[in-house]
C-alpha cells in the first residue's frame, strides 16, 4: 500500500532587478532551503515588475543604473524621498499593475511564507492583503542594506524584519519597530562561503587588486591608470553588465596589462584569490567581501542606502573610503601594502570578527520553522 508525500513547503520570494544585491539574497536564501536536510520545499524566486509592463521595468532599470552612476546626487534625492512616509503611498495609482501582479503570484502559488528582499513589497503586501483577505501566510523582510537604512523596508506590517547586524537592528528599533520583530541573522551569502579559504598574505611581494568599477567609464579609466603604476599588483577587472566601462577599457588597450572580465558568476572565487576588493559599496558586495575576508576599498559612493555599507566598513575597520579622485584610491591601496602589509593585516584580522558564512543556512531554517502552523493548519 503506498503512502502519499507530505505536500511541498512553498516559499515565494519577491525580488527585484535594481542592482544585483536584491537577487543575490533571493537566490542564496533559495539555494539554502533547498539544501536544508529533509526538506520538502519548492521555492519560487520572481521579480513581479517583470510580469508588470516589460518596456517601463526595462526603463526603471536604466535609470537606476544610469542615476547611481552618472547622477548620484539625483539619486540621493529620490532615496531621500522614498524615505517619507507617505511617498510611496502616493504613487499607489502607479502601482496597480504591480499590486495585480502580486496578488496574482500568491493566489497561483499558495504560498506558505512569502519573503521580500527590495523594501517596496511591503506596500505591496499590505494592500494585497486588503483585497484578499485569504492571503495570510507570513511576511517576513530581508534587508540588504546595514546601518543606513531607507525607512520603506519596515514601515509597513510585516512578521518581521531579518538584518545583517546589530547597527543594522539598532535603526530600526529605535525608529520604532518592536524588538521581537528584528532578527540580526547576517546576510544571505552564498552557501559556498561555508567552507571558504581566503586567499592567504601575500608571499612574494606582488598584491591580487579585484576592481569592480563604478561611476563613469572615464572615472573607471583613470582609475586603472593609477593602479596600473604599482609594480607589485596583479589586476583583475569585473566589469559586469555595464557593457560601456568594458568597452572603453578594451579600446584603452589596459586590459593587456589586466586580467578584464565582464559578466560572471564567479565573484565568490575571485573575492577568495585576490587580496584587495576596490569598487562601489552595494549590500551583497561588501557582506560577500566580509564572507570572503577580503578588505573593500571604496571607490565610488552611491548616495543613499549604499552610504550606510560604507559606514560599515569604516566604523569595522575593514576597508577604506577612496572615492576623493583616483589618485585617492591608489594612495589608500599603496597605504594598505607597505610595511608587509601591516594596515592590510588589521583590516583582515577585523574582518574575521565579523563574517557569518553560515546567515543563508540560519534563515533558511527560520524560515522554515515560521511555516509549520501553515502546512500543519
Amino acid at each position: 500500500m503506498s503512502t502519499l508525500s507530505p505536500s511541498p513547503t512553498r516559499v515565494l520570494i519577491l525580488t527585484a532587478s535594481m542592482g544585483e544585491g536584491h537577487n543575490t539574497a533571493a537566490k542564496n536564501i533559495r539555494n539554502a532551503i533547498l539544501a536544508q536536510v529533509g526538506s520538502n520545499a519548492e521555492v519560487l524566486v520572481v521579480d513581479p515588475y517583470t510580469r508588470t509592463n516589460p518596456l517601463v521595468n526595462s526603463l526603471m532599470q536604466h535609470g537606476y543604473t544610469l542615476a547611481i552612476n552618472h547622477y548620484p546626487r539625483v539619486w540621493k534625492i529620490v532615496f531621500e524621498m522614498l524615505s517619507k512616509p507617505g511617498m510611496i503611498e502616493s504613487m499607489g495609482p502607479f502601482l496597480t499593475q504591480l499590486i495585480n501582479a502580486v496578488h496574482g503570484l500568491v493566489k497561483e502559488f499558495r504560498p506558505h511564507v512569502i519573503v521580500s528582499t527590495y523594501p517596496v513589497f511591503g506596500y505591496i503586501l499590505a494592500k494585497v492583503k486588503k483585497i484578499d483577505q485569504a492571503v495570510d501566510a507570513p511576511f517576513f523582510t530581508i534587508i540588504t542594506d546595514s546601518t543606513i537604512i531607507n525607512s520603506a523596508w519596515y514601515r509597513y506590517p510585516s512578521d518581521g524584519s531579518i538584518v545583517a547586524d546589530e547597527s543594522t537592528a539598532t535603526v530600526l528599533i529605535n525608529d520604532g519597530v518592536e524588538k521581537n520583530h528584528v532578527h540580526t541573522m547576517g546576510f544571505p551569502v552564498g552557501i559556498e562561503f561555508e567552507d571558504f579559504i581566503p586567499t592567504p598574505p601575500q608571499h612574494d611581494g606582488i598584491w591580487k587588486l579585484l576592481f569592480f568599477p563604478g561611476g563613469t567609464p572615464r572615472r573607471a579609466l583613470e582609475t586603472l591608470h593609477q593602479l596600473c603604476t604599482l609594480t607589485n599588483a596583479r589586476i583583475t577587472i569585473v566589469t559586469g553588465h555595464r557593457k560601456a566601462i568594458h568597452n572603453t577599457i578594451s579600446r584603452a588597450g589596459i586590459h593587456q596589462r589586466c586580467n578584464l572580465i565582464g559578466w560572471t558568476d564567479k565573484m565568490p572565487e575571485l573575492m577568495g584569490s585576490h587580496h584587495i576588493f576596490i569598487g562601489k559599496a552595494g549590500g551583497a558586495t561588501v557582506q560577500e567581501a566580509i564572507a570572503a575576508q577580503i578588505p573593500f576599498v571604496v571607490s565610488h559612493v552611491v548616495p543613499g542606502q549604499e552610504e550606510g555599507n560604507i559606514a560599515l566598513i569604516q566604523q569595522t575597520g575593514i576597508g577604506a573610503l577612496a572615492a576623493a579622485n583616483p589618485d585617492h584610491v591608489l594612495n589608500v591601496v599603496k597605504g594598505a601594502m607597505v610595511n608587509d602589509g601591516a594596515l592590510w593585516r588589521t583590516w583582515r584580522k577585523n574582518l574575521v570578527h565579523l563574517q557569518k558564512p553560515s546567515a543563508s543556512q540560519s534563515i533558511a531554517k527560520f524560515l522554515l520553522e515560521q511555516t509549520m502552523t501553515q502546512t500543519n493548519a
